[in-house]
């Protein structure tokens, strides 16, 4: 029986977070996970240089409770990331963890550079380019947010430990991985080889919609802690409506012995504030679900029925029923950045002058969604096709 915690609070304060966190802490046993002396890496997902109020990454107030925490255990810290755009740096300071870690004195690791790593257990990557911060840590903790995701239906704690790649090799990934089964399966070797130590998902205040960037921010209220990051983001995908027998980045890492994705087996502390006071309680994970599920969680257009999975054999599938990126025109500020994160070599998006709103090429788009992504306008939404409507893809 696989063992979680589900704190519930509405807000990001400092104090209470600590509280809570060091209650999980105790309750999960994280001490011994962790020995005296230890490099830990913090690793919060830090997609973009974008302030915290926008529900793109993790509030720093998370980051700086969990620090906290984890120096009570006498460790050396330090944090970073890989952002799809901006450089470490600059999101760090933006989304407001350089604030936090300076005042604490904890260093950026090096997420600029990267070293070839030959992983030979990994079933589909082989030779991984790891930030050199990651290399340097003797421990990975993974601090996530809950967003929906167009790629993958949602991201959480296993698809946070993608930013362990360093810069544009995480690009070349989505072209040597195009099909959505290959990269839960990419995915998987990344995080049996990091192998976080425990993670935490802030879904304090989610995102809903068009995420991971330019959805909204959506009230619901948990902070999920546990050392099986499958259950973590299977207690997630439950609480937001979601299947994850239907996402394949969790059915995949379960398949691949990294944690347990079955509900029922899936035990939960539920930590909550009654006045001055922490009460804890003990439930199945179903049962938390029920009760505290989002119902009207708004989804991200995504392709996970078996029709879409057969596209992996027939590109004309992918093509016509598949869901697309389309650009709003009324929204585009014309600024180039979808050609330019496009991994494709030609590009599937393209300007055809300067100034004018990029055009696909959807016989080449491999539905990556990059361009999606990081679109700074949120000009950018997947949706379905007329074929993928009738389909339900």
């Amino acid at each position: 029986m696989t063992h979680l915690v589900l704190i519930q609070q509405d807000g990001y304060d400092r104090d209470l977070l600590e509280r809570h966190l060091q209650a999980a802490f105790d309750q999960l046993d994280l001490s011994s996970v962790i020995e005296s002396g230890e490099n830990i890496l913090i690793k919060p997902n830090m997609l973009a240089a974008v302030h915290p109020d926008k529900a793109v990454t993790p509030h720093p107030q998370v980051f700086a409770a969990l620090a906290a925490c984890l120096r009570r255990l006498d460790v050396n810290l330090s944090y970073g990331d890989s952002p799809a755009i901006d450089t470490p740096e600059r999101a760090a300071r933006i989304c407001g963890f350089a604030e936090a870690a300076a005042s604490m004195q904890i260093p950026m690791a090096n997420f600029s550079q990267a070293d070839p790593v030959t992983v030979s257990e990994a079933e589909a990557y082989r030779q991984m380019y790891l930030a050199r911060g990651v290399s340097a840590a003797d421990g990975l903790v993974s601090l996530a947010k809950l967003k929906t995701h167009a790629l993958t239906g949602m991201t959480g704690v296993l698809k946070n430990q993608f930013g362990v790649i360093s810069g544009i090799a995480k690009a070349k990934l989505h072209v040597q991985f195009p099909n959505l089964e290959d990269f839960a399966r990419l995915l998987t070797d990344i995080n049996r080889h990091v192998r976080p130590r425990f993670a935490v998902m802030d879904a304090i205040i989610s995102m809903e919609g068009n995420g991971p960037k330019n959805g909204h921010p959506r009230q619901t209220g948990w902070l999920l802690v546990s050392t099986d990051l499958v259950a973590i983001d299977t207690a997630a995908a439950l609480l937001i409506g979601l299947d994850p027998k239907n996402l394949p980045f969790i059915r995949t890492a379960a398949a691949g012995g990294l944690g347990e994705c079955r509900p029922d087996q899936i035990h939960v502390t539920l930590i909550r504030p009654q006045g001055d006071s922490i009460i804890s309680s003990e439930h199945p994970l179903p049962e938390i679900a029920d009760r505290l599920g989002v119902k009207d969680f708004k989804q991200a257009e995504t392709r996970h029925s078996t029709l879409s999975r057969a596209t992996r054999m027939a590109p004309l599938l992918k093509r016509f029923v598949l869901s697309r990126p389309v650009i709003d025109p009324d929204i585009c500020t014309r600024c180039g950045l979808c050609e330019t994160v496009c991994p494709l070599d030609p590009k599937a998006v393209r300007q055809i002058k300067a100034r004018t709103v990029p055009v696909y090429q959807y016989s080449r788009c491999i539905r990556c969604y990059c361009c999606q992504e990081t679109c700074p306008a949120g000009a950018i939404t997947v949706r379905r096709t007329l074929i993928g409507r009738w389909f339900r893809t």
